[in-house]
């Protein structure tokens, strides 16, 4: 019998004398294995975790000498057999080959001579303790086996592999199981799949199914191996087959060696099985064998664990020690998996990954792709500075970009992003790489490329639309992670498609209960940017912030809050809750957060009530550290909120004042309101009306702060428009009988109210609401401003009513009825029972002069916009000097307003144009403008100038009439939009309107009813009569007034024609 059957006998021999008879011989088959070298079983290739973390890589051997004293040690254990001899003997790790026999039966405790003897004689020597028919029956089983495993090994495809299972399963061992399901990868296509192949499948069914029932006779290595196997070609059949081979380890776990072990984890992350019992034994067993591991054993380890997700702080201490012995000594893939096994782990320390990235750096070019990304990957979620290292890594990326998948190019463009490297060069050409490959990339790799992409700012505003639609194809796939994160970065990128976002809203809604509460807020600011509002959304989204508000940080409720508020939606028990939840968090709030979380409430109207304590006093201890935006956006929101004391505000002053910029148009025409709501809040406070409050306690903004936003806000309340809505409303009171002028501003010029009026002396202000002013969510209720602008005209002497465009579409449809109804609303909501008798236009309050003399300040432009707010004064003057009253007796107010107005030139010519043709009468009659107007001769009549009584009217009154066909035209374009009831009637309003407001003018000049009075200085070479007439020396005679379109700007074309042929008949 030959050398290795005589020791295999006698091996076997000392375990059945020490009462170890359930050893199976293989164990002292893998003892002689060890001892000469034989055949073993490799370690795991390359493998790709799984997404979404970045690719890792495990490979190794598992034969050889330098792994032969691990498998030595417990094959000798479990056969009772001490290692000493054999240490000493020099068998450690060397073949057999040359040893005497001597040595050999010193182990087995057989004496050397008889073991001699009986290998030269080719005779057994029979042991004491074995009956000879068992030990021939040893061994007949232990040459069946060993022909068997070298017919397993011997096969060349599955189908051959798969004849033996199937006919000789039934006498496997747990080595020839182990060697059979370890043969399965090699056999294998390269992909080492047997998914598609129905041979293979079956041939692992059979295999898995034997490893079950053996499960409790194989040995560590058997375990490990076979594990491996099956993890390699990620497939079990048998779901209750990982956790037997876990529980089966864990009987023997002080067996395992390092090489065990790390095969045995490295398969379970292929087989999906997690079990906590089994790692900790695990890491309990690589913290005692560190030593033990060499560097691939333990990158991989490392590697099995992240991807696990296994934490153990002593395990990352032993280890990474481990690691720093032996940093020089790692390959390159071994490096970039072990940095990304620590930075998935979260465990970072400066030195361990400072002598890392200083391996990684000295090895880089020899790095693979998959390398490079998971370095990258690695480097940023560590968070470790390195700029150089990162810099050397996209540098090797570019050139190679091609070669690296989509998941290694998105897990570079994140890790650029998160360490906020902007490289233009590496994103464009990633940019134009991605999205030649839009179709193979993964939801995830979409969100994350794009998060990258949004993050750094760049923005390939060419290529999005490809982007927006690869999304769009595969919203069912996306996470809810990826699904907030692509809509921030749509956003962010300031790609607003309502489309898209109907899509991404349309997959999110069945999906936002797995949202965190980072997810919540980020598509909530997404949508809130894009000014998308999505109803379904909303709801479900401020449902789930009720559900997951304890879990809010300050950053989520201040965002989210931001972002309801932006889109108009209202929910009080959402708003009750971020509230509640930000006092929470109030220690650990940016002072963004807290002037985004005052904004928000203020504009919605939410009321603090006992919070506001620790809030405002958040707020007033954040302002010096806070920006010009956050600065004017706390202030204005404390002052809607009626928080803002005068302590609060001289602190603002003392901030702004110290700006280096200054503030922006918006934040001076924000500190300007909140000093308007200050004051306001000042004499409601006091109990006294606002103009009876001392200036001395009316603290302004600082100079010059407070001059320009002064004219940024008078500017802005003179820059108005009106709406469709508005001048219908306004038509409708004019139809009622209700006579009424639109945009007339307050007294001191602050303010233009869009419909006013007077009713029994009191001053009415209709506010026509459109919905903007309402919330988007129902109930719809009016946002702050509504309210804020309603206390500021009643602060002015103004009772308001405010028309919601609901209000107006709750209306009858006909004209007269829409009306009537108006009115009774009116009646109602002023509290009015009587007859609307007293009722006519407003009058200018005794405080013009101040008006017009903050309106000299004001730019050119707006110049003429203040005459507006005099025509209804000067239309009662009017109507006075029709019955024969003389302007010396026109009401008081007229000549107030006349004092004071010097800058009427300004209103420009054409306009003044169209109204000095309003002034003349019907032709032949006398002319009215005396020569210090028009010269020696007037122009249009050809009166001599001494036989014409001038009857005192100046420019100032010239651009008062044009102020008042200005507001004539603005009427009659509100009455034009009834013309789809009653076309031809409302051309007869229009003809009536026409003669009401123009020709009083010309019959009363005509009459000679008005008071001569002396007139200023006027010259023809006024550049205002040039622009009228033409050059002095280039008019053509009487009645030739310029009909172009520069002319017709002032009162319409309609309203002038009708006045000159009026004047001509």
């Amino acid at each position: 019998m030959s050398q290795k059957a005589h020791i295999l006998f006698q091996l076997a021999q000392a375990a059945a004398r020490e009462g170890r008879q359930q050893v199976r011989p293989q164990v002292a088959l893998n003892v002689w294995d060890t001892l000469t070298g034989g055949p073993t079983v490799s370690a795991q290739p390359s493998a790709t975790s799984p997404t979404p973390l970045p690719a890792a890589t495990a490979s190794g051997t598992a034969g050889g000498a330098a792994a032969a004293d691990d498998r030595l040690a417990p094959g000798l254990n479990l056969l009772g057999i001490s290692s000493k001899p054999l240490v000493q003997a020099g068998f450690s790790a060397v073949p057999w080959a040359g040893r005497p026999a001597q040595q050999l039966a010193g182990l087995a405790g057989v004496g050397s001579s008889n073991i001699a003897a009986q290998a030269a004689a080719g005779v057994l020597n029979r042991s004491p303790a074995a009956p000879v028919l068992g030990v021939r029956r040893q061994q007949s089983h232990f040459h069946s086996n060993i022909s068997l495993n070298k017919q397993i090994m011997n096969t060349h495809n599955m189908r051959e592999l798969h004849t033996i299972v199937r006919n000789m399963g039934d006498s496997f061992d747990f080595f020839n199981i182990s060697s059979a399901i370890a043969r399965v990868p090699k056999l294998a296509n390269p992909s080492n799949s047997v998914q598609g192949d129905a041979t293979a499948k079956a041939l692992v069914d059979d295999l898995a199914s034997l490893m079950a029932t053996h499960i409790n006779t194989f040995d560590a290595r058997g375990l490990a191996n076979a594990s491996w196997a099956l993890g390699k070609l990620k497939y079990a059949s048998n779901p209750k087959l990982p956790a037997l081979i876990a529980a089966a380890a864990m009987d023997k776990m002080e067996a395992f060696s390092a090489q065990n072990l790390s095969n045995l984890l490295w398969s379970f992350v292929y087989l999906h099985h997690r079990n906590d019992q089994l790692l900790t034994a695990v890491a309990q067993q690589v913290v005692s064998k560190v030593n033990d591991f060499k560097p691939q054993e333990l990158a991989n380890t490392m590697w099995a664990l992240a991807s696990m997700d296994y934490q153990n702080g002593t395990l990352m201490e032993v280890v990474s020690q481990r690691v720093l012995e032996l940093v020089d000594k790692f390959k390159e893939q071994e490096l970039s998996n072990l940095v990304w096994a620590f930075a998935k782990l979260h465990y970072y320390d400066e030195q361990l990954f400072g002598r890392l990235m200083s391996a990684v750096a000295g090895k880089l070019q020899h790095f693979l792709p998959q390398g490079v990304s998971n370095t990258a990957w690695a480097v940023a979620t560590a968070g470790h500075k390195d700029e150089q290292l990162f810099s050397q890594l996209l540098a090797k990326c570019k050139p190679q970009m091609a070669e690296y998948d989509v998941q290694g190019l998105s897990n570079m463009l994140w890790a650029a992003a998160t360490l906020g490297y902007k490289d233009e060069a590496f994103l464009a050409t990633a940019m134009q790489e991605l999205t030649s490959r839009l179709d193979r990339m993964s939801s995830q790799n979409l969100s994350n490329a794009l998060w990258a992409f949004a993050s750094l700012g760049y923005v390939g505003s060419s290529l999005l639309g490809s982007w927006a639609e690869a999304v769009q194809r595969k919203l069912d796939l996306f996470e809810p992670q990826g699904l907030s994160n692509t809509a921030w970065a749509f956003a962010k990128l300031n790609y607003h498609k309502p489309q898209l976002f109907e899509a991404i809203a349309n997959a999110s809604v069945s999906k936002l209960g797995s949202f965190t509460a980072q997810g919540l807020s980020n598509i909530a600011w997404a949508y809130a940017t894009a000014g998308v509002y999505h109803p379904a959304l909303m709801q479900q989204l401020a449902h789930q912030v009720c559900c997951q508000v304890s879990s809010f940080h300050a950053k989520h409720c201040s965002v989210t809050a931001w972002a309801l508020a932006t889109l108009r939606f209202y929910n009080a028990a959402t708003y009750q809750l971020l509230l509640e939840q930000f006092a929470v968090q109030i220690n650990s709030a940016e002072p963004q957060n807290v002037a985004n979380t005052l904004w928000a409430f203020a504009r919605t109207g939410h009321p603090m009530a006992e919070h506001s304590g620790s809030v405002v006093s958040a707020a007033k201890q954040l302002l010096p550290y806070m920006n010009q935006q956050e600065l004017c956006n706390t202030v204005w929101a404390l002052a809607v909120l009626d928080h803002l004391d005068l302590g609060t505000w001289q602190e603002f002053c003392r901030c702004i004042a110290g700006l280096q910029d200054g503030l922006t148009t918006e934040g001076q025409q924000q500190a300007y309101h909140a000093q308007l709501l200050l004051h306001s809040n000042t004499a409601r406070a006091a109990g006294m009306p606002l103009a009876s409050i001392p200036q001395g306690l009316l603290i302004p903004l600082p100079e010059p702060l407070h001059t320009s936003a002064k004219q940024l806000w008078l500017a802005s309340a003179k820059d108005v428009h009106i709406s469709k809505l508005q001048a219908d409303v306004s038509a409708a009171l004019q139809l009622a009988g209700i006579p009424n002028t639109m945009e007339w501003q307050t007294d001191d010029g602050l303010f233009s109210i869009d419909i006013a009026f007077e009713l029994d002396k009191l001053r009415i202000a209709v506010e026509v609401d459109g919905n903007h002013h309402y919330t988007n969510s129902m109930p719809q209720r009016p946002l702050s401003e509504v309210l804020v602008r309603r206390r500021l005209l009643q602060d002015r002497g103004w009772q308001v009513v405010n028309i919601s465009y609901l209000d107006w579409e709750s209306l009858p449809a006909d004209t007269a009825s829409k009306a009537a109804a108006l009115l009774q609303h009116l009646s109602v909501t002023l509290d009015h029972s009587g007859v609307w008798e007293q009722v006519g236009l407003p009058q200018r309050g005794h405080d013009a002069a101040a008006v017009c003399d903050l309106s000299r300040n004001a730019s050119q432009a707006a110049l003429a916009a203040p005459c507006a707010a005099y025509v209804p004064t000067l239309k009662v003057s009017t109507d006075a000097m029709q019955d024969g009253v003389g302007y010396d007796q026109a009401p008081q107010g007229l000549s107030g307003v006349l004092d004071s107005l010097d800058a009427a030139p300004a209103v420009g010519a054409s306009q003044l144009a169209a109204i000095v043709g309003s002034l003349g009468n019907s032709a032949g009659q006398t002319g009215t403008l005396g020569p210090s107007v028009w010269g020696s001769t007037d122009p249009v009549w050809g009166v001599n100038s001494s036989s014409v009584s001038c009857s005192g009217w100046d420019k100032n009154v010239v651009a008062d009439l044009l102020a008042l066909s200005q507001v004539q035209q603005q009427q009659l374009g509100a009455l034009q939009q009834l013309q789809a009831d009653q076309e031809q009637q409302q051309l007869q309003q229009e003809r009536l309107q026409l003669q009401q407001l123009q020709v009083p003018w010309i019959q009363s000049r005509a009459d000679g009813s008005s008071k001569s009075m002396a007139m200023p200085a006027f010259s023809w070479a006024d550049p205002l009569m040039q622009s009228l007439w033409g050059p002095a020396q280039g008019w053509s005679g009487p009645g030739q007034l310029r009909t172009d379109a520069f002319a017709d700007k002032a009162m319409g074309k309609s309203c002038r024609d009708g006045v000159l042929q009026y004047c001509k008949g």
